[in-house]
């Protein structure tokens, strides 16, 4: 309406109060403001003013403030509202929906297409990546609430980190809205509510636990400077880690001559840090042959050493937390205690 009033197309705007028009002070003045340059009227029928007469310029200025604070006072009440009842465990869905769940006399109840959630967590606790999952469910059929659009690696991720799932409820997870803006107040102070068992879970706590589990791992390795594993990622990716500066430590394929000037091909891992060079922290830990890091990882642990190619990847995998490396030694942390060789 705005712009076609600035293109000649409206000459007069009816509005029932100042407060429909706005409740921001400065929005409501500049589009007073530019509509009065185009020589377009606002007649606010409550409040009997039109912006054309200048006698009521600064009547308007208070009505719209008066508006404004209007707007405050109702917000503060709403989320006062709002909070009150999350501090009881009180919260209903409305017009909103959650895939997996109706909502039957207030309380969340598990419907036909539960069995899409339980997927997503069975998949991911096996370890499958979001990507593959979301193919997985959609080649089962499963579809989203919206439309007919296939699940995406996204959409699997919000459901294995909702807590609703599991049974429970977290209340005011974002600040709450600027009643100017309408958008979450980064300087609001808010209270998040954590309600256990509120209403039927899809999943049992167990698998739910499970999976957090897995999440909380990964945005440790992320802090440490670890990201996405792929299927095709080396098993000690992840793993190793430099003693001296915390770095994790990476996989490099080096080349060298033989003499008949075949080149030759070899694994060694060194610090992250050391490798950037001078963008790096000033770490100078030592770089370790992938054969001798191996054999290191396997004296601590007290196996025998039956070479590279009878490395125990699974064991190692379940024993082991992280690895420390240092000037050829080999720490070996494991999810209970460390060793070291």
């Amino acid at each position: 309406m705005i712009a076609d009033a600035m293109e000649g197309k409206i000459d007069l705007i009816l509005v029932k109060s100042i407060s429909r028009f706005s409740r921001n002070v400065v929005d409501c003045q500049v589009y007073v403001q530019q509509l009065r340059s185009k020589g377009v009227e606002v007649r606010f029928e409550k409040e009997r003013l039109s912006t054309l007469d200048a006698s009521s310029e600064m009547i308007f200025s208070m009505m719209a403030a008066i508006a404004q604070d209007e707007s405050r006072s109702i917000s503060q009440n709403i989320r006062w509202g709002y909070e009150k009842r999350f501090a009881q465990g009180i919260h209903h869905m409305g017009n909103r929906r959650v895939l997996g769940y109706d909502e039957v006399n207030g309380v969340l109840t598990p419907n036909e297409d539960a069995w899409i959630v339980r997927m997503a967590f069975e998949l991911f606790n096996q370890g499958m990546g979001y990507q593959k999952i979301a193919e997985a469910i959609t080649a089962a059929g499963g579809k989203r609430m919206r439309g007919s659009t296939a699940f995406s690696a996204s959409s699997i991720q919000s459901i294995v980190d909702n807590e609703i799932y599991v049974g429970d409820r977290m209340l005011q997870k974002r600040p709450p809205q600027h009643y100017l803006t309408k958008k979450p107040d980064p300087n609001a102070q808010y209270q998040t509510y954590y309600w256990r068992d509120t209403h039927e879970g899809i999943i049992d706590r167990k698998t739910w636990e499970k999976a957090q589990a897995v999440l909380d791992a990964r945005k440790r390795d992320r802090i440490s400077g670890v990201y996405k594993k792929t299927p095709a990622t080396h098993f000690l990716y992840g793993k190793v880690f430099c003693a001296r500066c915390g770095a994790p430590y990476k996989r490099r394929t080096l080349s060298g001559g033989t003499a008949d000037g075949a080149p030759v091909y070899h694994k060694v891992w060194n610090c992250r840090e050391r490798q950037k060079g001078k963008a790096g922290n000033g770490c100078r830990n030592t770089s370790v042959a992938e054969e001798e890091l191996l054999r290191g990882i396997s004296d601590a642990l007290g196996w025998e050493w039956k070479g590279a190619e009878e490395f125990d990847t699974e064991q190692f995998l379940r024993e082991v937390q992280a690895v420390h490396f240092e000037n050829g030694a080999v720490s070996v942390q494991k999810w209970t205690q460390r060793v070291s060789a």
